[in-house]
C-alpha cells in the first residue's frame, strides 16, 4: 500500500483529505506542524507528501527546503497545498524551493485522487528508469569483463603459436590451438546467451494461447542430447493452456537444462514439472533432485552474469536472468525454493488462457 504524509494544521480540511485518500486505498500519516512533519517524514520516508504552505511554526516552503536537505526525504514527491497563497509568485517560490507540484484549494476529491495517481505513476516511471540505468551500467561492465577473458586467451595463445611456429613441436602447437578453440566456444556461448537476454528484454512479442505441454515437448526435444547423456528422468503432470509469446519454451529449456547441468555426482537427475491454478494464473513448478542452492544465493542466481560454479560446469550466467525477464514480461513472477544437497524447485506464473479450463490428461 502506497504511503502519503498529509500535513495541514486545519483539522477539518486535513481530516477530509485523509478520508478521501484512505478510501482510494492509500496509507495516510498526518502532521499538524512543520516540526511534526519533518519528524514523521524522517521516520517513514513517505513517497508522497502533501504539504500545506501555512503552518503555525514555520512555512511549508521552509519545511520543503529542509526535507530536500535530508537524505531520508530527498527523493520524496512533495506537493504544496494552499487556500491563501494562490498567486503565481507563491507557486514559483514553492516549485523553486524543491516542491514537485502546487495545488490550490478547494480541491475536488476526484481531482486530488487523479493528481495523486499521476504523481505515483511518474514516480514509478522514474524509479524504473533509475533501475534500468543501474542495470545497464552493471550489464556493460559484466559484458566487457566476460568477453575480455576469452579474448585475452585467444590473443595470447595465437601469439605463442605465431612466435613458435617453426621451433615448437606439433603437440605444443596443438595444445595452444585447443586453448584457442575452447576460448572461442566460451565466447560464442556467452554471445548467444547475451543475444537471447537482449531479445527478451527489448523485443516485444505478441501474446497468444499455447498448450504448455507443446512448449515442454519443444524444450525436451532441444535437450535431447543432454537428457540422453545424463540419463535424466523427466516427468510431468497434465499441463494447461496458457497465454504466452513465441519462444516461451526457452523458460522450460533453461530450467530443465539447469537441473541436468547442476546434478549431484553419481545421482541420476529426476525432474518433474507440474502446474496448479491460483486466481487468474497457472503456477508452474520444475522440481529436481540436484545440488540445491543455499538460501543466501536464492536471489543472486537470477541476476545476469552471476554464477555459483567455475569452469568445471559450463555456462554464461544469463539463463536464469533470461527466464526471469521472460516470465515478468508476461505479468508473472519467478522464484526458487531449494535445499542445499537435496534439490531445487523453481516456480513461475503465467496467466491462464480460459476461465475454469480443465487440464489435459496425457502426462509423461
Amino acid at each position: 500500500m502506497e504511503s502519503i504524509l498529509n500535513v495541514d494544521d486545519y483539522g477539518p480540511g486535513r481530516y477530509a483529505r485523509t478520508r478521501v485518500l484512505e478510501r482510494a486505498g492509500y496509507n495516510v500519516h498526518e502532521a499538524t506542524t512543520g516540526k511534526e512533519a519533518l519528524e514523521l517524514a524522517a521516520t517513514y520516508s513517505p513517497p508522497l507528501i502533501l504539504l500545506d504552505v501555512n503552518l503555525p511554526d514555520m512555512s511549508g516552503f521552509e519545511v520543503c527546503r529542509r526535507m530536500r536537505q535530508d537524505p531520508r526525504t530527498l527523493s520524496s514527491t512533495i506537493v504544496h497545498i494552499s487556500a491563501s497563497n494562490i498567486q503565481a509568485h507563491h507557486q514559483v517560490t514553492g516549485l523553486n524551493g524543491g516542491a514537485d507540484s502546487y495545488l490550490v484549494e478547494p480541491i475536488e476529491p476526484t481531482v486530488l485522487i487523479a493528481t495523486v495517481k499521476a504523481l505515483f505513476r511518474a514516480r514509478r516511471a522514474e524509479e524504473a528508469l533509475r533501475r534500468s540505468n543501474e542495470e545497464l551500467e552493471q550489464f556493460s561492465y559484466r559484458v566487457a569483463h566476460d568477453l575480455t577473458e576469452p579474448l585475452r586467451t585467444i590473443v595470447a595463445h595465437t601469439q605463442l603459436m605465431q612466435l613458435g611456429m617453426r621451433s615448437q613441436s606439433v603437440e605444443t602447437l596443438s595444445g595452444s590451438m585447443n586453448f584457442v578453440v575452447d576460448a572461442s566456444k566460451r565466447m560464442q556461448s556467452f554471445i548467444d546467451g547475451l543475444l537471447e537476454y537482449c531479445r527478451v528484454s527489448y523485443e516485444a512479442s505478441p501474446i497468444k494461447e499455447f498448450d504448455a505441454e507443446e512448449l515442454l515437448a519443444a524444450a525436451l526435444t532441444d535437450l535431447g542430447t543432454a537428457i540422453q547423456e545424463s540419463g535424466a528422468q523427466v516427468t510431468h503432470d497434465p499441463l494447461p493452456k496458457v497465454l504466452a509469446s513465441a519462444g516461451f519454451e526457452q523458460v522450460f529449456q533453461n530450467l530443465i537444462g539447469n537441473s541436468i547441468k547442476y546434478r549431484r555426482e553419481n545421482v541420476i537427475p529426476e525432474i518433474h514439472i507440474s502446474a496448479k491454478m491460483e486466481n487468474d494464473f497457472w503456477v508452474f513448478s520444475v522440481r529436481d533432485n540436484g545440488m540445491g542452492i543455499e538460501p543466501r544465493y536464492h536471489d543472486y542466481v537470477f541476476q545476469a552474469f552471476r554464477r555459483l560454479h567455475g569452469r568445471e560446469i559450463p555456462g554464461s550466467g544469463i539463463g536464469l536472468a533470461t527466464c526471469k525477464k521472460m516470465v515478468e514480461a508476461h505479468g508473472g513472477t519467478l522464484w526458487l525454493e531449494s535445499q542445499f544437497g537435496v534439490g531445487s524447485t523453481f516456480y513461475f506464473k503465467l496467466p491462464r488462457a480460459t476461465i475454469n479450463q480443465p487440464l489435459s490428461h496425457n502426462p509423461a
